[in-house]
């Protein structure tokens, strides 16, 4: 009712037009480049000429700049009722339905443009997106291979379209999408971040690798991207890279359970075990995943590396009571029997081990048939 009163209003504005002075462009000009919408709304009001669309697609437009949405809709649908192709029109109040999250409306507007414009990347882009905020992710996912048929060096649409392809765990083909951007634009920053996870997932670690030194040469801190990253060089053997990776996240203050857990590994790999403990006790005190069991079964075997029996012993217990894995029965068994020389304590491990072996786990069936021979007759 609103709409059609407001329009009724600039139909009347329309018959009297030839007892107003016409718009003076210049005028109008001015308001845009100083951003003077309201100015603009105040000057347009009783000028516009209920019946020109170009008159009215300026105060629209001076609207929707103010933030006016639905005044600013309600003019442009005046607009079409003059003529249902004024793709202008259509196309701004497509855009906000969207802004108003009426994505059905959005949706109808732009499938009416599509025969007037149908080699439009963006449209399609801008359907695409519709479809995918109303759920309707197959048309969603053809609109925007589409779109990229159309402009494959759209930006957005390239990364959109590459995440579709990862989502459904086609790694070569979203692989292919980014390759071919990053020839055009090698320092997008969202679609690097992209190559890392599908270069990991493809395992081309040298090129993950590549691309981490990449982006951080951009100053660019991402966490997600980064655990690729470093997982890569641990798949590599780079350990040095491993920490480094961790420490430049850390000087920018992010922090990752995943990419400390790297270091600490790598810190392993290259004997420096306290360090690694150190590490290992940050991740048990950022854990909130299932990994937790594994920073202390990790930490317990650095432990025993620095010949540190009591705290490895320790850290299986609390791995053991985290996970009920009869493997690290085993391993406080024979820490007692190898290391403390107190085969008493080592057999009661090792007994235990016996009692709740099911071959649940790898490594379980040879452990169990060894020490069921050397403890024969003495299981109870």
């Amino acid at each position: 009712m609103r709409y059609l009163m407001y329009s009724m209003g600039i139909l009347l504005a329309g018959l009297a037009a030839k007892a107003q002075p016409p718009i003076d462009r210049s005028k109008v000009m001015e308001y845009l480049q100083e951003q003077q919408y309201d100015q603009m709304i105040a000057y347009l009001q009783p000028l516009a000429d209920g019946s020109e669309p170009k008159d009215l697609s300026l105060l629209a437009y001076a609207y929707q700049q103010s933030g006016k949405l639905n005044d600013a809709a309600g003019i442009y649908e005046h607009i079409l009722l003059l003529d249902s192709n004024a793709v202008p029109a259509r196309q701004s109040l497509a855009g906000i339905r969207m802004q108003q999250k009426q994505y059905r409306q959005a949706l109808l507007h732009y499938q009416h443009l599509l025969p007037l414009r149908p080699r439009n990347a963006s449209l399609w882009k801008q359907l695409s997106t519709a479809a995918y905020a109303l759920g309707q992710a197959d048309s969603g996912f053809a609109w925007l291979s589409r779109a990229y048929q159309l402009d494959p060096t759209d930006g957005w649409v390239a990364e959109a379209l590459a995440e579709q392809w990862i989502a459904k765990k086609d790694y070569e083909i979203a692989d292919a999408i980014i390759y071919a951007y990053l020839q055009t634009d090698s320092l997008n920053t969202a679609i690097l971040e992209l190559a890392a996870k599908t270069a990991y997932s493809l395992k081309r670690y040298a090129r993950a690798v590549d691309i981490g030194a990449q982006l951080r040469q951009q100053q660019v801190v991402s966490p997600a991207s980064f655990s690729y990253i470093t997982a890569a060089c641990y798949q590599l053997k780079r350990y040095r890279d491993c920490i480094a990776i961790y420490d430049y996240l850390k000087q920018n203050q992010v922090g990752t359970e995943n990419i400390t857990y790297y270091a600490a590994l790598a810190c392993t790999e290259l004997k420096e075990f306290k360090k690694s403990n150190a590490l290992l006790q940050d991740c048990i005190a950022m854990a909130k995943s299932d990994m937790l069991e594994t920073y202390y079964h990790c930490a317990s075997l650095n432990y025993e590396s620095l010949r540190q029996y009591k705290p490895a012993l320790a850290c299986l217990d609390s791995s053991y009571y985290l996970s009920h894995r009869i493997l690290r029965l085993y391993s406080m068994g024979r820490i007692y029997e190898a290391n403390l020389d107190n085969t008493a304590v080592a057999t009661k491990y090792y007994k235990r081990f016996l009692q709740l072996y099911k071959n649940d786990g790898p490594g379980e069936k040879d452990i169990y048939e060894y020490l069921k021979g050397r403890l024969k007759g003495s299981v109870q």
